[in-house]
This record gives structure tokens, sequence and C-alpha cells, in this order.
């Protein structure tokens, strides 16, 4: 099973355990066996039993996480990575208690323990040395970590001088039959000899999965490999001779795949579903009986928890429209609430379900919300004040429903679903509520309503059918169900509004396109032109005659004032408010007018009978802004860092949500609709902050799982969802659910359920964990790699940036510090550095001054510095940094300068950055290396295409100097020639670049066929406690409608293996093929930009 995804935690366990099964069973994970001990994982600790099974004894009781643990040859001790102190490091624990001993100080999360060498030392995998985002095998010994000549390996094992281990395979998706670029293979390397590893099995082994190597004797005393395949569709237990002949199947599984194995002698224990099995692979039979294991305990994770911080799961927020109360949707739950002293108001709902998309009723009475009561995704209505149960609305979903819209007449409300459906609900049809289908939307994107103020008419925003992307302005008349487009499809339109007075229309709408002042194409880094914001703010007449609010006074009588709405049917109440005038659809699109407002970004469109307000932002928080509607007016701020905001119905009120700091809860503000904000907002504050929310674990468990099946069926890209039987696959990992004990068996569980679609880009986001009880400072980095030295720490490498981008330097590069490579730092503030020990001397030292003792490696020279480290993540950068400078530094070397070398790590904002800075400054190269081999995707792909596209057709030629150079009219363009590399793992967006390098003609792609990730995602569906179990949504296909990349992933033209012992080594043979590639399409003698540009052969002369 992949490792699933751990975001910081977020919650405290407190509360009491619920009632303890007689004889408990867990969900069991990752085993490892010693003669007749075994230990595994389960509830986020270790715990010990034995082959027979029986109670088993907790060893670890830490918040933290612990996992990957290898039973010693003693039995009596086991290795594991744990939490304790960081994000993860290597810690050995005696079976018999005590304390655990920590043996590295790596501080990474993806540090693994696979076993040991039988003589004292220990075989773990920890990231490569060299920068590359692979994991490599490491022998720990004492405190020393050697090496291991693999360059990378995701599982190993030693039996010897032989060393067995995994190449690629996939890391965190969850996808059965997977057969893409990442297959894992299993490898064998001798480790005394200086050949190159090879294969361990033959070609005649069908193409699969075949990882966790397990090398024992078989009865007759020959050597063989057990190993988990998924060669007939589910992970079995098989083994061949080192020869890799002699394949046998010791299990046949066909229900749940065996996750994880170990093995003893010739007994493998397996993970398999939640139980553990025990199969002897020397027994005659293929039996493989389920060790009966049993938890005793209190189960602290099953116990009732309290949500300490509802602003990390806020989702809901809304107003009522008498503006007194706020109604409040957190982790699934609602509540309504007004300022100060007023009483919070939990809205009565059964535990372990989840409401979204909440509004009030148009009394301030009830709530609509779109909630899972029912099994599925329906419309309930909710006392406001939470004294009475729920009532439903709708009945029968089928898919996911959205964004919800409650009509101002207290008779109608709106929403739409997944599939793309609007539907128009009548509360108070005879009958009880009626709901019909008033539109169908090309797509499923969301849609935003905005109601007439009489609730007679409807706004909506939607895109055109076909290819064209832009929204319209839509309007829907509820008298005769008439719908059109107010706006056209030319431009974008959005945040449509309508005015209290029932005349004005507002929306925004991009239309004003003005280059960014210097946008040029003569510009040194041109990507195409650059427009400042151009969304501009427009109203719509909704009866003819109308005079613009914020047109000048004029000598000109003003306009008749618009007639109201006459009901013959009804008799006119004496307190009834005034009718609205009737909207004039005959020309309606053409009565528009443009607001007195500078093209910007506006979003969040509301209207009062004073004021237009909006929010100044592409996204996220921004500035609330209002415009009185009057001439002469000019734009007020009223707040910053505002998220959201809502005016109340009588237009009085103004709800908003301010931002804070991370971790803290923002303020929550009714006020009064003015352009200013009080000077003290304290008054006006929700005390929401404090809302501590009890949790029933397994009952949010239960949702959490049920929402993941649920929203797999509706987001899946593939209605038929690849042809599983869905509800099936519900059923039989729901059988487990009773077995989960935390959080993150939760999400392996899910992730198994994931795996029967048999997709990339489904990992598992673990959502909310538990807090570590003392989280240590992390590691801090130097930018150096450092090796023990008998009077400290020698500096065996340091990880260079680019020279000249001096905020890019390592702490140990900045200018005058005059540091080398075989330094030995002694001290460090005032400290020994003793052993690799020393490391903790960096524990929580990141940003901060840092005095260290150093000398030459000669021992003369010694003095003292101040530097300043930076964290884990920044090391990790600098030594990637340091690896992309020593591949442009060998392909110039290779070529003799005459071909550049770029290196993209992911297809996001920083990557299409760092295009732009590499990519023109090799404009005058012969030829290009593009890499995007460890790619892990993103969105970018068109852009870079777009500029290698590009090229010269004809160019400018001054007059001076004589011999000066030309100028491409196609500016920036690169006219050199082409390759690309890739590798097993570019992945996603780093994959579409490729293919599109390729099927475009651009050059040769060389290196190995990718990982497959072709179906891309918006993850918009995250589960109530901000997990995720990620669902692919959108195929790429070509012209004749076949399916791009997923599950095959890209081949290349030119097939080229980076070979393990070679790579660790420091060769690159994929880069070397594609520079020898590039050579043979260049002339023999270099040839420089000028030589290779044309020159004038005569000027015209008059005749």
């Amino acid at each position: 099973m992949p490792p699933v995804l751990r975001p910081l935690p977020l919650i405290a366990l407190l509360g009491l355990s619920a009632p303890a099964q007689a004889n408990p069973q867990g969900f069991y994970r990752q085993p490892t066996v010693q003669g007749e001990t075994v230990v595994f994982l389960s509830q986020g600790d270790l715990w010990r039993s034995g082959l027979g099974g029986g109670a088993a004894q907790r060893l670890t009781s830490h918040a933290g996480l612990e996992q990957s643990p290898a039973l010693l040859p003693d039995g009596k001790t086991v290795a594991f990575v744990a939490q304790y102190e960081g994000a993860g490091d290597v810690y050995t624990l005696s079976l018999d208690g005590g304390f655990p001993q920590r043996r590295t100080w790596l501080g990474n999360a993806t540090v693994r323990v696979w076993g040991h060498d039988g003589q004292g030392g220990l075989l773990i995998t920890a990231p490569a040395e060299d920068g590359r985002p692979l994991s490599q095998p490491f022998l720990l010994k004492g405190e020393q970590l050697q090496a291991l000549p693999v360059a990378d390996a995701n599982d190993a094992a030693l039996d010897g001088p032989r060393l067995f281990f995994t190449r690629q395979g996939l890391r965190g998706d969850n996808a059965k039959n997977y057969r893409g670029g990442a297959l894992a293979s299993l490898w064998v390397l001798d480790l005394q000899g200086s050949t190159e590893a090879r294969p361990l099995l033959g070609a005649d082994f069908p193409r699969a999965n075949n990882r966790r190597p397990m090398p024992y004797r078989d009865a007759q005393g020959q050597p063989r490999v057990a190993f988990l395949s998924d060669r007939d569709g589910f992970f079995n237990v098989w083994s061949v001779g080192l020869d890799g002949r002699d394949a046998r199947q010791h299990t046949r599984f066909k229900d749940f795949d065996a996750r994880q194995a170990s093995i003893s002698g010739s007994t493998v224990v397996l993970a398999r579903g939640a139980d553990l099995q025990r199969v002897d692979l020397n027994a005659a039979n293929a039996e493989a009986p389920i060790l009966p294991i049993t938890l005793a305990g209190d189960q602290p994770a099953s116990a009732t928890r309290w949500v300490q911080k509802p602003q990390n799961f806020l989702s809901e927020l809304a107003l009522a429209p008498n503006g007194e109360r706020a109604l409040i949707g957190v982790r699934g739950r609602l509540a309504t609430q007004g300022v100060q002293a007023l009483r919070r108001a939990e809205l009565q709902m059964p535990e372990g379900k989840r409401c979204r998309e909440a509004a009030f009723s148009s009394d301030s009475q009830s709530v609509f919300a779109l909630c899972d009561l029912s099994g599925e995704v329906e419309l309930w209505q909710f006392d406001a004040l939470g004294l009475k149960a729920p009532k439903p609305i709708t009945r029968g979903a089928k898919v996911l429903r959205t964004d919800l819209s409650v009509a101002p007449d207290g008779r109608h409300l709106v929403h739409a679903d997944l599939s793309g459906a609007v539907y128009l609900t009548d509360l108070k049809a005879e009958g009880g509520p009626a709901t019909k289908q008033i539109d169908q939307l090309p797509d499923d994107q969301g849609v935003e309503f905005a109601w007439h103020p009489d609730g007679q008419a409807l706004a909506y925003v939607r895109r055109p059918e076909g290819r064209n992307d832009r929204s319209q302005v839509w309007l829907y008349t509820l008298a005769d169900g008439d719908k059109r487009a107010l706006t056209q499809a030319k431009y974008n339109s959005s945040a449509p509004a309508f005015s209290p007075d029932g005349q004005w229309l507002y929306f925004a709408s991009r239309r004003h396109f003005q280059l960014q002042a210097g946008a040029s194409v003569w510009a040194e880094r041109d990507m195409g032109p650059a427009f400042e914001p151009g969304t501009k703010v427009y109203a719509l007449a909704l009866q003819s005659g109308l005079r613009s609010p914020f047109a000048a006074k004029d000598e000109l009588p003003p306009p008749a004032k618009p007639e109201a709405k006459k009901d013959d049917k009804k008799e006119e109440k004496k307190d009834a408010k005034p009718a609205l005038p009737r909207i004039d659809r005959a020309g309606l699109a053409e009565r528009l007018f443009e607001l007195p407002l500078p093209a910007g970004r506006y979003r969040s469109l509301e209207a009062d009978a004073k004021r237009l307000w909006w929010i100044e932002a592409d996204g996220g928080p921004g500035a609330l802004k209002s415009l009185a509607l009057e001439a002469g007016a000019m734009a007020e701020t009223h707040s910053d860092k505002v998220r959201r905001f809502q005016l109340s119905a009588n237009g009085k009120t103004l709800l908003l949500q301010r931002d804070a700091a991370p971790g803290q809860a923002g303020e929550i503000l009714l006020l009064d609709a003015a352009p200013k904000p009080p000077a003290d907002t304290g008054k006006f504050a929700l005390r929401w902050a404090d809302w501590q929310l009890p949790v029933n674990p397994r009952q949010e468990w239960q949702q959490l799982f049920d929402d993941a099946w649920r929203m797999q069926r509706d987001y899946f890209y593939d209605a038929q969802l690849h042809g599983i039987d869905w509800a099936a696959s519900r059923a039989r990992h729901a059988a487990l659910l009773p077995r989960v004990g935390d959080r993150l068996e939760l999400a392996e569980l899910m992730g198994m359920m994931a795996s029967d679609l048999s997709l990339l880009h489904s990992q598992v986001g673990a959502g909310d964990l538990p807090p570590l009880a003392e989280e240590a400072p992390a590691l801090a980095g130097l930018g150096a790699h450092l090796e023990p030295h008998a009077k400290g720490a020698r500096i065996a490498r340091l990880y260079r940036s680019e020279a000249e981008l001096v905020s890019e330097r390592g702490p140990l590069q900045a200018p005058g510090l005059d540091v080398r490579e075989g330094d030995v730092i002694t001290a460090v503030n005032g400290r020994a550095w003793v052993g690799a020990a020393g490391q903790a001397l960096l524990q929580g030292q990141a940003g901060k001054q840092l005095r260290l003792e150093l000398q030459r490696a000669d021992g003369t020279g010694a003095r003292s510095l101040i530097v300043t480290p930076v964290d884990a993540r920044r090391e990790a950068a600098l030594r990637y940094q340091d690896w992309r400078l020593g591949r442009a530094e060998k392909v110039a070397q290779l070529s003799g300068g005459r071909i550049g070398y770029l290196h993209l790590r992911a297809m996001g904002p920083q990557d299409i950055a760092d295009f732009a800075r590499e990519f023109y400054a090799q404009l005058d190269k012969e030829a290009l290396v593009l890499d995007v081999r460890f790619n892990n995707g993103g969105n970018v792909d068109s852009w870079v295409l777009d500029r290698l596209l590009r090229k010269s057709w004809a160019w400018w030629q001054p007059r001076h100097p004589v011999n000066g150079p030309r100028y491409s009219n196609m500016q920036q363009a690169f006219d050199g020639k082409l390759a690309l590399l890739i590798n097993e793992n570019s992945y996603s967006d780093g994959e579409t670049v490729a293919e599109g390098f390729r099927r475009l003609g651009l050059g040769p792609v060389i290196g190995k066929t990718t990982s497959g990730a072709g179906v891309f995602l918006s993850d918009r569906n995250r589960l109530m406690d901000n997990g995720i179990v990620r669902a692919a949504e959108l195929a790429q296909v070509d012209a004749s409608g076949q399916v791009l990349i997923e599950g095959q992933g890209v081949r290349p033209d030119i097939e080229v293996d980076n070979p393990p012992r070679a790579t660790a080594q420091g060769q690159d043979a994929q880069l070397e093929a594609a520079v020898q590639q590039l050579l043979k399409q260049l002339p023999a003698q270099a040839r420089g930009l000028e030589a290779r540009t044309p020159r004038v052969k005569a000027y015209p002369r008059p005749r």
C-alpha cells in the first residue's frame, strides 16, 4: 500500500472511549516477523504478537506516527521510523520496553527501514544524496550511514553480498493492474563485485508489478527470492530462483491484495484486508491462515474528540435576511449565531453526517442545506434556532447536488448538481415541495445565482455550448419559463447582482484589454502579451427609459419611474410592500451601461439601495469596496483581507469574514452597511472561535468513507467507472470499516477501494490527524552534505546554486565566508559536534543566526562564522539546484558549450518562472536538452510548447555595425535543435508536455516510458475533515478520440535506461544519449548565432 499524504495535525484527542468490544480486532499493517515474534502497526502504534495470534501487546504510545518496523535477528529489538523528534527518523526499541534509541538525524518523512545485514547493520532507504527526488538504500551501522551503490530503490533486502531491491513502483497512487512506465521491478546487485545490477525476473515472467523481495532457502536449502506480484490482477506471494526462473505462486487471493509482507526462514507474514496471514513457502499446500490477533487497551483514537479550532474547517457562511444572525458551517455541522452573548444555535442533525451549501429562508426562520442525511446529498430544511428536526425537501438524487440559492419571496429556491442540471423547487406547491429542471449546463464547474428582489426572476452564470469557455449571464423568468442570454460569449461575465428596486442588474465582465506597462514583443523574456487586469462593472437597465444613477445631471427632465407590476387576481394589502416594476425583456441586452470604475479585479458583487459592493481580488482574500450610486462617486475601501461578505435583504447589515494569520480564527463581523467600518469592531464580532465540536470518530469515519465513495462515483471522468461494480466495491471494503482504528487506517482502506478504479492521480490525503503531544523543532540545514569526522562534521559537498542569484545561495556560500568542501565543523554555538548526533545542534535553528567553528581539512585555519540555516524544504531545494547545475555542466562539457540544458521540476508558477529564466538565456545555443525527468506535474504545458514551437522566418538587419547582430521577427525564438528527456518519474503535466513535444515533431524524446497519469483533476472533492480521495475528472484524447497517456505513459522515441549502479556513481546515460543525438544533427564545426542567421544579399534599387 502506498503511503498516504499526512497534513499538519489539527485536533486534540479528548473525551471518553466508546464501549469496547470483548475481543476487539484491529486493522493490521506493515508486519515484520522474526522467529515466532510478529510486530505490526495498528492505530498508529507498534504492537507485538506471535505467529499463533492472541492478545497483542502495545509497544509504543507516542502521539506521532510509527511505521516500517523491522525486527532484528535477535528477535528482541525492533527498528522503525517514528516522529519523536521531527518528520521521521530511524529508532530502535527493545521489545522488553524502555525508551527508543534514535539512530538517524535525517528529519524526513520518506525514510523507511527494510531489514538488516545480519551483522548489526540496518538496511534503510532515504532521499538520494545527489538531489534526485528518489529513495536510495543505505546501510546504517551505529550512527554511520553508508550509501549503497544503487540510484533508486523503493524497498530492499540483503542476503549476504547480494542486494535485492525494487526499482520504481507507484508512489502514493492507488491503482490496480497498473502497467505504466513506473511499473515496479525487482533487481539484484552483487555488492562485492563491480558489475551492474540486473533484473531478477526473466522475460518469460509476465509484465507486472513485482516488489518487496524476501530472500529465503527452500526445503532443499537452495536460495530463492519471494516477492509480491500482481501478475494475475491481485498482489500475491510468488518466488523464483536466483536466476529468475522456476516461478512459483504461493497464494491465490482474489479479493484483497497482499499489501505488505515480511519473512523469517520460510515463513511469510503478510497484511491483507484488515488481517495478518502467514504462509509457509516450503509447505506443500498454499494455505494462508489468518493470525487471530486481538488488541488490548483503550483504543484512544476511537474516543470522542473535540474540534478545538473550528477555523480549520469553516466551509459555510451566510447572513439571515433580517441581519440578526449568521449561519456557520464547520466540519459538516451547521449553527446560527448573532453577535456578543447571543446563543449559538446548533441545528439538529444526526452525528456522522455532513451538510454543505447552506442558506437562510427569506423569513430567517429556517435554514436550507444540502446534506447526506438520507445517504445521498439532498435538500433539507432546518429550524434556524435548532429546536426542530430537519425535513427533507428533495428525494431521489443520483449525483451530488450543489450551488444552493434561496429566493427572497420565500417560495422558491434553486440548485444544481454535478451532471450540470439546474433545478427550481417550489416550496409551496400543492402537495408539498416540487422540483423541476430548468436548464442543463454544458459542464459541472458550478454556477452563480442571483435572485430578482421579488423572487420572480433569476440571473445565473453559465458557459455556452461548445468549446467557448467564456461565461455568460442568463435570465430565467419563473412565470413563463423564459430563459435567455443577457451577455455575449465573446467576453467572460460573472457576479450578477440585482438592485433592491428591481431596476438594475449589475455584473462584472472582462472586456478591457490593455497591455501591461512596458510589455513589448522586444522584451527580454517575452512569454506572450500580458494584460493589465481587465474586468469592469456593467449594469443592465431592466426597464426601458432608465437613466444611469451615475450620469451627470443635465437640464432634461428625469425619466418617469417604471410602472409596478399588477396582479388582477390579488387584492393589494395595506401593509404589502410596493410591487416592483416588471422586467422589460425586449431589448434588455442592449440597455447596457458601464459604471465609472477603472478596469481591475472585481468579484462577488452585491447592491443595496445606496451602494454597490464588491471584493477586489482574483481569488482568495481581497479588499471589500463600495461605490455610492450617484454621479461623481468614487470607490471607497471598507476592509482588507476580506474572504467573503454578504448584505442582508433589507440592506442594513453587512456580514464579512476577514482572514487572520495561519492557524488563527479570522474575524466574522455583523456590521452596519456603511462605507467604513466602526473604529472598534469587537462588539460586532461573532464569538465563533470557541465553538468546540464533539466528533465521534467511528461515526465520522463512516461518513468520510461513504462521501469518498459517492464523490468518486460522481466526479470520476468515466460515467461507467471503468466497468467496475462500484456498489460491490463499496460493500466489500465497508465490511472492513469496523476494524479501522485511526484516521490513517481509514485513508488506507479508502485507497484500497479507490484502487479498484485502476487510475493514477488517485492519492489519498488523510485529513485531520491528532497533533504530536510535544512537537519537536525541525532540523535545519546548512546547504551541504555533511559526513561524520573525528573532530566534528566534514563538509563533503556544498550544494551549489547559480552564483549570480545571491538570494538563492546556501547558508555556507554567502559572500565572504570562504567555506570549502573538506572543511570540518567542530562546534555549533559553542557546543562540540560529536558524531552523527551532532545534527541535533541544528534542531530548531532555521532562520536564526548560528555560530560555527570551522577548520580546514588539514586542521589549519580555525575560524568562527555566523550563518543562518534554512528549513528542510529550502535545504531540499538547494540539493536539487546542485543536481540541476551538475546536469547543465555535463551537457556543456559533452557538447563543447554548443548545447544548452533546461530542467523542469514541475509545471507550476515557479516552474514557468524557471523556464523563462533559463530558456531565454540559451537562445544562442545550437541545440537544447529539455529535461522533464522527475517532473511531478502541474498545468503549464501549453505555455512551454508554445514557446518551443516559435520559429524565426525573417530577420531585421540594422545598418550599424556592419557585422552587427540580426534580430528575428519572431522575437526570442529558439531556432536550434531540441531533444526531450523523460523517465518513469515524469508525471501528469510533465507527461503531457512530453506527448505534445513528440506529436508536434519538436525533436526526439529520449529515456524511459513515463508514469501514465493522463487524466487531470481539480481536487474539489474535499472531505469534511479536509482529507481527500483524489478523483480524476478530465481525460485527454487525441483527434481520433483515443485516450492519451493514462495507464500507459509516454513512450520515448529512443529508449535509454539509467542503470542503478552507474547512476549512483554519477553517470547519466540518458543525458549523454540526448547530447549525442543532438550532436548528430549539428554540423561538425560549431556555428554561433550570427553564423546561423542569414545576411542581406543586396538591397533593392529603384529602376
